[in-house]
């Protein structure tokens, strides 16, 4: 490119979103695909709706005779309700630079601060809505509590593959330190050591440390008795106990067990259940996540809830989590959606590209009182739990520097 050629928003673009997407981050490990079929091809924009398939699970066959299985779209609605961005200003002179100049004073210093606003708005939005949660919730200090998460997807029908585990990096030390007196491999123990950090298939996960990490705090609750028997829905009613209720707050419900999701057989834990709004001590109904299903190709509970039975919050009253989840790609979306882009005749140059499922906008206008182009990098987005079963929380305990 030729020095005194003023860069292309096309070209700025396509290396600001190679830089977003390249970023290693937890939106690069989830859901980032939707049909156009049921959303706005080339068109979506903030407020607007769209829906994200959710995949379907194969219906068993009993015999030597087909029983063909109906295609039956499951879908999701989403609501592109989050928009951010980053603002820059380039002189004539800088925008005149080669375009791997200008990465590195434009977009090297911008776009990552911009996918960690993103990201970590995701993270806790998407992470504290996990049903389902093991561990003592004290420090991540047992290997045991990982294997646990193992168990739990396995029982879940989560592939074995591409398991990742987000983990708190102060819990992350703890985990390091109690594998240090356990057989690893070379490759393993010279990473733990050299950079404090776990590694790839580590009990059953491939490893990553986060600083953005959600953090839940335990409500106040205790006492709670489910009202009415055989409720089932996202809507629970409940006698009046003591105490709050926060959102991520995990309750089991005596009598209620979790079953395998493929052949309804009743597995040995009690089926978990997430509030997934805040509630004051004087609350009768609670919002709750997954729906309680009692029968059907969805069951998901040996049964509905028995009037009176026991509602247990886990954790302790007051005590703030960190958020540590494992899960694979599937357990959450992430959906982004074009904005328009003005015509040429309104003095703005402006270009989106879509890469892995990741749309970025970019425009440029002058400012001749300033002899200044100022530039702006946009995105919007939707995001939420896709198949909550997919993913499991670890809560734990941490202590800072």
């Amino acid at each position: 490119m030729a020095g005194n050629q003023l860069l292309t928003t096309q070209k700025i673009v396509d290396r600001a979103l190679a830089v977003l997407t390249e970023t290693p981050s937890f939106l690069s490990l989830i859901n980032t695909q939707y049909d156009n079929q049921f959303g706005y091809r080339g068109g979506a924009k903030v407020g607007d709706t769209v829906s994200v398939r959710v995949p379907q699970r194969a219906k068993i066959r009993d015999g030597r005779i087909m029983d063909i299985q109906p295609q039956v779209d499951k879908v999701i609605k989403v609501d592109i309700d989050a928009y951010k961005g980053v603002d820059t200003g380039a002189t004539s002179a800088e925008m005149a630079m080669q375009i791997d100049d200008y990465q590195e004073q434009f977009i090297d210093t911008k776009i990552p601060d911009l996918i960690t606003a993103v990201e970590a708005d995701v993270i806790n939005r998407v992470v504290p809505l996990v049903p389902a949660t093991v561990g003592d919730y004290g420090a991540l200090d047992d290997p045991k509590t990982i294997l646990q998460a193992g168990a739990y997807l396995d029982s879940q029908l989560a592939t074995k593959r591409d398991r990742n585990f987000m983990v708190n990096t102060y819990s992350q030390v703890d985990m390091v330190n109690a594998l240090s007196g356990y057989f690893n491999s070379q490759s393993k123990v010279d990473r733990q050591y050299r950079k404090g950090a776990m590694y790839t298939d580590t009990l059953g996960f491939d490893w990553f440390s986060s600083n953005l990490t959600s953090y839940v705090t335990r409500g106040t609750a205790a006492g709670y008795l489910v009202n009415g028997a055989n409720q089932t829905g996202s809507t629970l009613t409940v006698d009046t106990g003591t105490g709050s209720l926060n959102i991520g707050d995990t309750f089991t419900i005596a009598g209620v067990y979790d079953v395998h999701p493929q052949t309804k057989q009743v597995l040995a834990g009690l089926k978990q259940f997430t509030v997934t709004a805040a509630v004051a001590a004087t609350t009768t109904t609670l919002q709750i996540t997954p729906a309680i299903i009692a029968s059907g190709t969805e069951q998901n509970v040996s049964a509905a809830p028995a009037d009176n039975a026991a509602i247990t919050v886990k954790g302790t009253s007051g005590t703030n989590y960190a958020q540590n989840v494992a899960f694979v790609k599937d357990a959450f979306y992430f959906v982004t959606a074009d904005l328009p882009n003005p015509p040429k005749g309104y003095g703005v140059d402006s270009a989106s590209r879509t890469y892995k499922g990741i749309t970025l906008r970019f425009q440029n206008g002058y400012d001749m009182v300033n002899d200044m182009f100022i530039s702006r990098f946009d995105i919007v987005y939707g995001a939420g739990v896709l198949r909550p079963e997919l993913a499991v929380r670890v809560p734990a305990t941490v202590t800072g520097l």
